[in-house]
């Protein structure tokens, strides 16, 4: 089968390597071919060489984790040969023809979803749909959204529908603020956290208390001090964005003085919330697709790549077409 390497930092090479086959000592494990996969912000620590404790080349098909496509094979009673599945490869080996996942990491896709390549978005929308479950009840709080790439924007958008009665979302790109204020923030600040920090220190009569600051940034260590410092007293902070470095410098006089909250969250039960997260998804397709904004060939994977590291042209989302290897 073909399959995409990334041979050293921004470098991927297609390569030739066998189909993948199911070992006879496992079960509940299933075979797909690949349709369309996406990126994830996570993802591009990877293609830039961020990621200290990696060596190169990567496996191959790495490091994609948002995936749709059809079942070839099964050892799990759930899905059958010719089912049209959101599946999470294992090992984030995406970038392939073929792929083997979990039964537990893989939902069906009812024909409405089957035929559309946005339907990567469940993954990553299940992720979100977790993480503001572990905030409790929403309805009536002031929540500031700190990144507003697609994972701060889905979050923008499920606060809305939760009734946070105030999202603030902060960003230094205009249009990813523009796009949040569609999709349900009542503010958008278009500038980096630490500017806002500084100007809430100089308009402390005119900012607006904030009981939620949610870090969807990652791959650093300032923004989490950012909403530490954003938050009121006895306010939660929600670490979201993945790191990149094992330890983070806190300014913990300040977190320890405000009573607050340090929550982080990660992994959901994906047997939950990707079922949960499609019947959402199924619901309001129409106010969500759009947020895929770019289309390639997945044997442009380096360019689209690129592309998502730079937040060029717009992008919010974007989805590599697995038919197109040639």
């Amino acid at each position: 089968m073909k399959a995409l390497q990334l041979v050293q930092p921004r470098i991927f090479e297609r390569i030739d390597i066998p189909i993948p086959v199911l070992n006879k000592n496992t079960t509940e494990m299933i075979l797909v071919r690949t349709r369309w996969v996406s990126l994830c912000g996570s993802d591009i620590s990877y293609f830039t060489g961020n990621k200290r404790y990696i060596t190169y080349p990567l496996s191959a098909g790495a490091p994609i984790h948002e995936s749709v496509g059809q079942v070839i094979e099964s050892q799990s009673k759930q899905f059958r040969p010719g089912d049209i599945v959101l599946a999470i490869p294992e090992g984030d080996l995406g970038l392939a023809e073929y792929y083997v996942a979990q039964a537990g990491k893989a939902i069906h896709l009812p024909e409405a979803l089957a035929i559309c390549d946005d339907s990567c978005l469940i993954q990553p929308l299940s992720t979100v749909l977790n993480t503001v479950d572990q905030l409790g009840e929403i309805q009536g709080k002031s929540v500031a959204v700190i990144g507003l790439g697609s994972i701060g924007l889905f979050f923008c958008w499920l606060l809305k529908k939760r009734k946070a009665e105030y999202i603030l979302g902060i960003d230094p790109n205009p249009y990813r603020c523009q796009v949040a204020e569609k999709l349900g923030a009542n503010q958008t600040i278009s500038m980096r956290s630490v500017e806002v920090v500084h100007a809430s220190r100089q308009e402390s009569d005119q900012w607006r208390s904030l009981d939620i600051c949610i870090e969807a940034v990652g791959h650093q260590t300032e923004t989490l001090n950012d909403c530490i410092e954003l938050i009121r007293q006895q306010g939660t902070v929600l670490a979201f964005g993945v790191p990149d470095q094992p330890v983070y410098p806190i300014e913990y006089e300040t977190f320890f003085r405000k009573n607050a909250l340090l929550v982080a969250v990660v992994t959901p039960d994906w047997s939950d919330y990707l079922a949960r997260a499609r019947d959402l998804f199924l619901t309001y397709h129409t106010e969500l697709a759009w947020l895929v904004t770019h289309r390639l060939p997945i044997m442009d994977a380096g360019n689209a790549f690129t592309l998502y590291e730079r937040h060029e042209e717009n992008i919010l989302k974007l989805i590599l077409d697995a038919y197109a290897w040639e």
